[in-house]
């Protein structure tokens, strides 16, 4: 209970919201206990670490938070008056967020967290702890970045061997997104010191005499006329951006821009497959079973109840494609380890044995799940 009830005090949360945790931080051997938060708001993805070691150390870290589009589901804009805005680039992967915590003697760590867990994991469908581990050899910069800047920070860890919708040429990279302060305010990159640590590709910037409307609408057509659809439903181009409003009276706001391939919401249809089963594939950050009881929380962060108790059959239906998908994979790659060979040297001989196993019309994509995954 006193974990729960600093929980409660700290987030200003009702405890509905809150998910309990007991973790063991893969970068310090140090138990965590405590509470993440799950509202869709500055709060999404919250910590408050309650115990270090089990010693009660009480302490609020705040996370990436929640990005919303800046109309309704009326199409009603709301953009506040604008002193300027900052465009970036949204890439498509698995968020990684930087941060430090304190143990009871008051010695600092850090490490970094999913989205929706306390700390990096590798899970039944992704290697994120690993594959965070390879950024952090290519940019050792990243752990200097939170002590450099005085807060966390937010990456994204993207590429073909963690694609999500978008399809990248690159294997993997990672990118520095924002600071978040311990008040849970964020710092565009502009102005962060980030080491030669890469940084999401910054599209444009306006001014307060430009149509922030206008604006959004002409950037999300040019970003939808790029973007091409490739095989398995994936797309190849970009997610959308994000945009860093800086209001007139100070502070700064997010919000998100996407093309209408790949905007998670359909604004007049309302829940639709593609949304609930790229919410199945986030979800699988974080668990290593798709079940319906565990994504309509997810869900809910978009929908009503309502809407998805009426949608039921159709999510059952993306979850039993996305699990026949899952197992796909898992049926190429077992049979592409049972070989005992390197596509990479021998690329003819490891396809030709493969062919007599998967049908002529999977091929392409046994190929690329062994390039990606192999």
């Amino acid at each position: 209970m006193e974990a729960l009830q600093a929980s409660v005090d700290l987030l200003s949360l009702d405890e509905k919201w809150l998910q309990e945790f007991d973790v063991v931080d893969p970068f310090n051997g140090n138990m965590l206990q405590g509470y993440l938060s799950m509202k869709p708001d500055h709060r999404y993805g919250a910590l408050v670490i309650s115990h270090v070691n089990e010693a009660f150390a009480p302490q609020l870290i705040y996370a990436t938070p929640k990005l919303h589009y800046p109309f309704g589901k009326t199409g009603e804009f709301s953009f506040p008056p604008v002193h300027s805005i900052l465009i970036y680039e949204k890439l498509d992967g698995t968020n990684v967020l930087a941060y430090s915590y304190k143990d009871g003697a008051g010695h600092r760590f850090l490490t970094f967290k999913l989205r929706l867990y306390p700390v990096l994991r590798n899970g039944k469908w992704g290697a994120f702890l690993d594959l965070w581990k390879e950024m952090l050899q290519e940019f050792p910069n990243i752990s200097e970045l939170p002590t450099a800047n005085g807060c966390s920070i937010s990456f994204e860890l993207y590429g073909a061997r963690n694609t999500h919708l978008i399809v990248y040429d690159i294997p993997l990279a990672c990118a520095v997104l924002f600071g978040i302060t311990e008040k849970g305010h964020v710092k565009s990159p502009s102005e962060l010191k980030t080491l030669n640590v890469p940084v999401a590709q910054l599209y444009t910037e306006l001014r307060a005499d430009k149509d922030p409307v206008a604006e959004f609408q002409r950037l999300r057509e040019k970003l939808e006329r790029e973007n091409r659809k490739v095989d398995d439903e994936k797309i190849a181009g970009s997610e959308g951006a994000v945009w860093y409003v800086k209001p007139k009276t100070g502070g700064m706001v997010l919000f998100k821009c996407k093309p209408e391939s790949v905007e998670e919401i359909h604004w007049s249809a309302g829940i639709n497959k593609a949304a609930v089963e790229m919410t199945c594939w986030n979800l699988l950050e974080t668990a290593d079973e798709l079940i319906y009881e565990d994504l309509v929380p997810l869900l809910l962060e978009e929908y009503d109840q309502d809407e998805i108790d009426a949608f039921r059959d159709h999510i059952c239906d993306c979850i039993a494609k996305v699990n026949e998908d899952l197992a796909f994979r898992k049926t190429v790659l077992d049979a592409y380890r049972d070989l005992g060979l390197d596509i990479a040297e021998d690329k003819g001989v490891v396809m030709r044995a493969l062919s007599q196993s998967f049908a002529k019309k999977d091929m392409k994509k046994v190929y690329t799940l062994i390039a990606n995954y192999g």
